[in-house]
């Protein structure tokens, strides 16, 4: 027989199968709770200081123009370095953490219900998604539903972290207990959720953005050696990008929260009564202090959600790699 004829009755053969990928693991919800935990305790502490700053440059009252502050020698704090000095010398270091026990509550109770949330949002998106040919965002709707989930859940842990963050060495409250109290006896329960509403609004857009920017810079660095960083630096450029992009929102809320019998006793000085409403309470500021107003404390909120969200998606990367 000849060789043609040999090779030709060989059985063919077989082409080497490709396994797919191994898709990850999905995590039980108190998986995703106890990550979401963890990462916002570590990123509190990280970026407490920052915090703090802005919200005392959100509750300054002073003119703003396109050059800045209008009177800038009459603000108690005219930029972020002056404002880390002043409190220092004023109220310590240890005033550059004030407020940090009831905020280390809220990015403790914050970050569970949101991780938590995410997840479970993200799986009822994907299934509505099937039935419409994928033309809903799903990380952004995922994310807008979970950090306005979380932020109803924990609201009060918030308002009492800006009363803390913006009063000095002789402010109304001494403590944790002691602010509860109070705020019950003289506010009520609805003390609690001044600014609610502005909150949500905020938090919706703002987390919608942050989830749906962290998956586009995740995916774009894909192909990328980023040595284990890469959810470090997406969550960085993401948080600034949505904090940045609601700021408003966060201006008019800090400005509601500290509303009430003790409104005057913060080291920010006189404050005025706003409505409850969000565009009442934003036209009175930018009718009183300039439409620039309403970014007050841009600065150090961009230098604080960078960290914030960088480190509270490298946290929670870690947690979901050691938690598999």
């Amino acid at each position: 027989m000849s060789e043609a004829g040999l090779l030709s009755s060989q059985p063919p053969v077989p082409a080497p199968s490709v396994e797919p990928p191994l898709k990850k693991a999905k995590l039980a919800p108190w998986k995703n709770a106890l990550s979401g935990a963890t990462a916002g305790v570590i990123s509190r502490f990280v970026i407490s200081p920052l915090d703090v700053i802005k919200i005392r440059f959100q509750l300054q009252t002073d003119l703003v123009g396109l050059k800045g502050r209008v009177n800038a020698s009459q603000s108690k704090y005219s930029g972020v370095i002056q404002a880390f000095g002043r409190i220092i010398r004023e109220e310590g270091v240890r005033g550059l953490w004030k407020g940090n026990l009831s905020a280390e509550y809220l990015y403790l109770t914050y970050g569970a219900v949101q991780f938590y949330s995410y997840y479970e949002f993200e799986t009822l998106v994907k299934r509505a998604n099937a039935s419409v040919d994928n033309v809903l965002p799903t990380e952004m709707l995922a994310g807008a539903l979970a950090g306005s989930t979380a932020t109803l859940a924990t609201y009060p842990f918030d308002l009492l972290r800006t009363r803390f963050a913006v009063q000095g060495v002789d402010g109304p409250y001494t403590g944790l207990v002691q602010a509860v109290r109070q705020i019950t006896a003289t506010e009520g329960i609805r003390g609690f959720y001044r600014g609610v509403w502005p909150s949500v609004l905020q938090m919706m857009p703002q987390m919608g953005i942050v989830f749906a920017c962290y998956g586009a810079f995740k995916r774009a660095l894909d192909g990328v050696q980023m040595h284990g960083t890469s959810n470090f630096v997406s969550g960085g450029l993401a948080g600034m990008i949505g904090k940045a992009a609601v700021m408003p929102f966060d201006v008019v809320r800090k400005r509601l929260q500290i509303q009430g019998p003790e409104r005057n006793s913060y080291v920010t000085g006189h404050m005025p009564t706003y409505p409850r409403g969000i565009i009442a309470c934003a036209r009175k500021i930018a009718q009183a202090e300039g439409p620039l107003a309403l970014y007050k404390g841009l600065v150090p909120a961009i230098l604080k959600a960078g960290p914030s969200s960088a480190v509270t998606f490298m946290v929670v990367g870690v947690c979901e790699r050691l938690l598999r």
